[in-house]
């Protein structure tokens, strides 16, 4: 379980999630919580939703109502099923008012499974006390590529990953001098190295690990053209040597498979992430 207590100099990440699509009872869908800075709502962010979130939170010690801020990295299924969930869990927990940056697309997502869908229930449970702020006072936002804003002393940045054809984004996350990238889902790409240039820590998809030989040769097939759209482990080695980051952190895991990598040629620490592990930056 996450400790929780936070001080002035407090910069690090929480792995809520670090499965893949394919469902996993080691491992939920993607998510992570950004924590910075002394206590407070604002210092801290939701990266991605994935199913499972509200439980991970709970699980890692977070108040719900705490979390006042969430980044999606792009609109595909395993990464934002769980954000309705979050959206009344943290509504009920108390929370008053909420922030939502994603890509194109993250708008329309919130509209069509929180608002159009829960509008009528969310009134109902307004005239039964619920506040209306925690409902009403959510602001969600597409952003590109560049985008970038300052949160309780700490920039975020929008940054570019190849995981066609979805509209996705990386975040930046610099804090005190210290950063850290999450990536999300994203195979490798020259841009990407350039946004982790010199980072503390990255949290990258390495979903698209080799296939056992002894699966069906469907599931082989399958598993083989994940690589047109997630980076291998060996891909996030590589970019991590060639952007300089310190310590890589390779989440995105199908069920089953351990990671293999050749990291002879980097300087840095490599860290298999599991659900739940707190990564200081």
């Amino acid at each position: 379980m996450a400790d929780n207590s936070r001080n002035p100099d407090t910069f690090r990440i929480i792995l809520l999630g670090t499965g893949s699509p394919r469902p996993n009872p080691e491992r939920q869908h993607p998510a992570a919580l950004v924590q910075w800075s002394e206590g407070g709502e604002d210092g801290q962010m939701l990266v991605d939703a994935g199913d499972g979130v509200v439980g991970q939170l709970l699980a890692a010690n977070i108040p719900l109502q705490q979390v006042q801020n969430v980044a999606l990295t792009h609109m595909h299924w395993d990464h934002i099923l769980g954000y309705p969930a979050f959206v009344w869990g943290s509504w009920n927990a108390g929370r008053l008012k909420l922030t939502v940056t994603g890509p194109e697309g993250t708008s329309a997502m919130h509209h069509q499974l929180v608002e159009s869908y829960y509008r009528e229930q969310a009134e109902w449970a307004i005239d039964l006390g619920f506040p209306r702020p925690g409902w009403d006072d959510v602001t969600v936002r597409d952003v590109p590529v560049g985008w970038s804003e300052t949160i309780a002393d700490c920039l975020v940045e929008a940054g570019p990953v190849y995981h066609p054809p979805m509209h996705a984004l990386a975040y930046r996350f610099t804090y005190r001098g210290r950063s850290l990238v999450v990536t999300g889902d994203t195979a490798m790409c020259d841009e990407l190295i350039a946004f982790c240039q010199g980072v503390d820590v990255l949290v990258i998809d390495a979903c698209a690990a080799a296939p056992s030989p002894d699966l069906p040769p469907e599931r082989r097939r399958l598993i083989e053209r994940l690589h047109e759209f997630h980076a291998s482990p060996q891909d996030c080695i590589d970019i991590a040597a060639k952007a300089g980051v310190a310590k890589v952190v390779l989440t995105h895991h199908l069920p089953g498979v351990t990671p293999e990598f050749d990291a002879a040629g980097y300087t840095g620490e490599v860290v298999t992430g599991e659900d739940l592990d707190v990564i200081d930056i």
